[in-house]
Order: C-alpha cells, then sequence, then structure tokens
C-alpha cells in the first residue's frame, strides 16, 4: 500500500484496486467456472459480487462490461462529490470500494476510512518532500 501510495503521488499507476482511479481488471473465478465481482464485493450486500456469468458462455470482456462492474471503469466521475474535487483523489481514488457503500448511494460516498487514508498519504507524502521529492507533487497528489 505504501509503494502504491509513492507511485500514484508520482502520477504512476498503482498495482493494487484499494487504491488510484485505475479501472480494476480482476473477477473472481469460482471452482464451478462461475465468473463473480471481486470476493470482498460479499461484504457489502447480499449477491453485490454475484453476475450470473460463467467461463463457458461468457467471456471476461464481457464480465469486466458487466452492469454490476460498469461503476468501476468510470474513475472519478463515479465518485462522491466531495472525493472529485479532493486534492488526493488521484492517489486514494475515493477510497476501496466496499468500504464506500451505503444502500442509499450505493459506491457513490467517501470511504468511512477518509480521514485515515489523508493522514496516511498526507503522511508519506511528507516523508517524500524530506527526502528530496519536488513540493509541487504532494500539493495536487499527482504530477502538475
Amino acid at each position: 500500500m505504501l509503494e502504491d501510495i509513492v507511485a500514484l503521488s508520482s502520477g504512476v499507476r498503482g498495482s493494487v484496486e484499494t487504491l488510484g482511479l485505475a479501472p480494476p481488471t480482476s473477477v473472481v473465478i469460482e471452482s464451478d467456472g462461475t465468473i463473480e465481482g471481486v470476493d470482498t464485493l460479499r461484504s457489502v450486500e447480499e449477491g453485490a459480487s454475484w453476475l450470473g456469468l460463467d467461463v463457458f458462455n461468457q467471456s471476461f470482456d464481457e464480465a469486466l462490461r458487466h452492469p454490476k462492474l460498469m461503476h468501476r471503469q468510470y474513475g472519478k466521475a463515479a465518485l462522491a462529490e466531495q472525493c472529485q474535487s479532493c486534492p488526493l483523489v488521484d492517489v486514494c481514488g475515493g477510497g476501496y470500494l466496499p468500504h464506500r457503500f451505503s444502500t442509499g448511494s450505493g459506491y457513490r460516498n467517501p470511504s468511512v476510512y477518509c480521514a485515515d487514508l489523508e493522514y496516511l498519504i498526507r503522511h508519506v507524502q511528507g516523508s517524500l518532500r524530506q527526502h528530496g521529492w519536488d513540493d509541487t507533487y504532494a500539493s495536487t497528489a499527482s504530477p502538475p
């Protein structure tokens, strides 16, 4: 996670789907061939990871275009308004998907860990600045 904060703060794509705005490309293949959304979605609500697809009848591209997963492809536009205007959004990406869910607004909420993410990201960026990292990156969370 720390490496991804450094990478994303420098404008480089991260490697985990818990941070950043790059569209996730992960799905789960169950032992029976069923294609589902990532397992952590199961913590959100009953059936949140179920897509009704399988490897025998659908492609992975079809799975990634499934309506239940499309919101993950819209980047910043899929986030809560306060996240869209936050200077750290390119790094935090609004927070991990399951941490943003509510029954009223779906995934269009700030992460329940928003304050913690902000603290951690600013701490990492502050440490980088102490070691010669260009301060302009830290103020915008991505290169100008």
